[in-house]
Formats: structure tokens, sequence, C-alpha cells
């Protein structure tokens, strides 16, 4: 095929990852006529959906349209326009290395996950450079206050899709947008990629505030306390304040930080309410990034020597077993 009939050509779109995100991006592309492939990595959940239509576990009644099912992540891939990454950030790593030569030359990669690798501290962006060469103009990030099971009702909901590139980000707003689903464009890759994945983490602090019962008004304080030093951090990785201040920061913040949806306030909720780490994760049974980007930020922190005190006690509740009352009475107490 020529390249000017490949421009002309409808395009095909690979979305990787069948959770709740995976599968509300698979039906908002799928619902506008564009031939979509979802990969499911478990067999027989691919088969269900095959069967069905519609994602039972975490989207029942909403049905899928033009989207192909299958657990084969070659034949998902292949001849694909756009692959859109919607894997726990621990899982890109190896998606995008397998990936590497099985790409379209001219496909876009497109980031979905709102994480921070736990062990490298990487974004997203990062991996698929190193890992499978993908940059510029073939890699884009998608970013917002963007709940799945809202998409999927309708609601009017917008976000921000970036790149380095201009035009790359054009073309993947004009792939997403529909008329209840706004997209804007940024090239401040960066600034997108980290509002994403740190707001999970004062998302869970948020969270285990609801969990003690406490008000609004500690709520308010802890929320600005938090970002405020995720934006330090963020700010001394490269991301300009102006994204952070926008839909894939604050925004994102806001509706992860408030949503009964949100897997990371509900994470926090149930520490604060005496589950430990392992029992919370299994009560919300999706993953929250939020964890493991505590862990990066912490780490990325003492490298460029950024003060983090809500993000230290998190970590102290998350991985130490410090009960959350006690995590609130250092940060009262703290000087300075």
């Amino acid at each position: 095929m020529s390249e000017s009939s490949k421009k002309n050509a409808a395009p095909v779109v690979a979305v990787l990852g069948a959770g709740s995100w995976g599968t509300a991006l698979a039906f908002l592309v799928g619902h506008k006529g564009t031939q979509t492939r979802l990969w499911a990595r478990d067999p027989e959940a691919a088969q269900r959906l095959t069967a069905t239509h519609e994602n039972e576990k975490y989207l029942p009644g909403a049905t899928l349209e033009n989207v192909t099912v299958s657990s084969d992540l070659n034949e998902i891939v292949a001849g694909a326009d756009w692959v859109v990454s919607a894997v726990p950030c621990a899982a890109v790593p190896a998606l995008a290395a397998h990936l590497r030569d099985l790409l379209e030359i001219h496909a876009v990669v497109v980031n979905g996950t709102k994480g921070l690798h736990p062990e490298i501290g990487l974004r997203p962006a990062q991996i698929w450079e190193q890992q499978a060469g993908v940059f510029g103009a073939r890699y884009a990030a998608l970013s917002g206050p963007n709940l799945a099971k809202e998409i999927v009702r309708g609601v009017p909901t917008a976000t921000v899709v970036a790149s380095t590139d201009a035009a790359t980000a054009s073309a993947a707003q004009e792939l997403f947008a529909a008329p209840t689903f706004r997209v804007y464009t940024n090239t401040d890759l960066i600034g997108v990629e980290l509002g994403g994945a740190l707001k999970n983490v004062v998302a869970l602090a948020a969270g285990m505030g609801d969990g003690l019962g406490y008000g609004d008004n500690s709520k308010a304080a802890l929320i600005t306390r938090a970002w405020r030093e995720m934006m330090r951090l963020a700010e001394k990785l490269g991301a300009k304040e102006a994204t952070l201040w926008g839909l894939s920061g604050l925004g994102d913040l806001f509706a992860t930080c408030v949503s009964p949806y949100s897997r990371n306030r509900n994470l926090g909720y149930h520490l604060a309410r005496g589950e430990n780490l392992s029992g919370a994760q299994h009560e919300i049974a999706q993953v929250a990034e939020g964890v493991h980007t505590t862990r990066a930020a912490l780490q990325l922190a003492k490298e460029l020597g950024v003060e983090l005190p809500v993000t230290e006690q998190i970590a102290a509740v998350l991985f130490d077993g410090r009960d959350v009352r006690q995590a609130v009475q250092e940060l009262m107490g703290r000087q300075g």
C-alpha cells in the first residue's frame, strides 16, 4: 500500500489492556465507527468479551461496538496505526520490549497509563523510548479527569492529549474526540504524564482522611499541601507549572480525590479503616498506581533534593505499617 493510500485509509486502533480504563477507551473509539481491537491478557476474559460485547467485571452495561477482542498480543497490534497502552506502569517495560519489532513503522503509541515505574521511577514515555525506540512524533499521552464508568455513560468529559510533536497531538485529538468527550492538546509531555501519575499519591491521602471520618477542612488542607509538594517535584523534573494547573493536573486531582469510582482514593479509605496494604488492594480488585508512584516519587525527590513530607507519611502507612492517625499527628506537629 502506498503512503498516500495509508493516509486515506480508515485507521486501525489497538487498545492494550482490558481493565476498566482500556475497555472505556475501546468503547469510546469503537462507538465512533473506528476499527478497534482490544487485548485482554486472560484468554477466558477475551472469550467472555467476545461473546457478550461487554466487560461485565469492570464496566457492566457498556456495550462494545466495532471492537474485536483477543488474548493474542501479536495479532492485536499487527497492522495497527494507533497502539493505546492501558496496562499498569509496572508492566510497561516488558510490553514495550515485546512490541519493539512488531509495531508498524508509522504506528503511534498513545500512553493511557497514569503512573511511574516502581523500581526505576521512569515515566511511560521514557520507558517506551528505551525499550521500543518510540518517541517524538510516534508517541502521545492521554490524561485528565477521566473516570471510566462516567465516560461510557456519556457524561460530559474533557481530557488532554500531549506529544512533543504538535501534529501528532492534533491527530490523536481527532481520534478520540466525541460529542461527550472533549480533547485538548498540549506539547508539555512531561507535565501531562507527571500530573496524571502524581495526583494518585494525593488521592491515597484524601482517601485516608475520608476513612478516618475527617471533614472538609482536613481534606482541603491535605489535598492542597500534598499537591503543592507534588508540583515542586514535577517542576524539578521539567514539567510546566501551567500544565499542572490544567486538566491533567488539578482537574484529574479533583476527580481522583473525591470520586467513589477512584481506586486510589478507595485504597486510602480501606487503609484508614484498619486494613493492611494487601487486604486493601484485594478489596478494590484493581491496580492503584499511587502505591508504586509513592515509592518512585520519594526516590526521585531524594535524588533531586525535594522535600515531600506528606508523601513520606503516606509511604510509612503503605510500606511500614504506620497507623494513619499517627501519620496525621506527625504532619500536624512537624516544624515548618
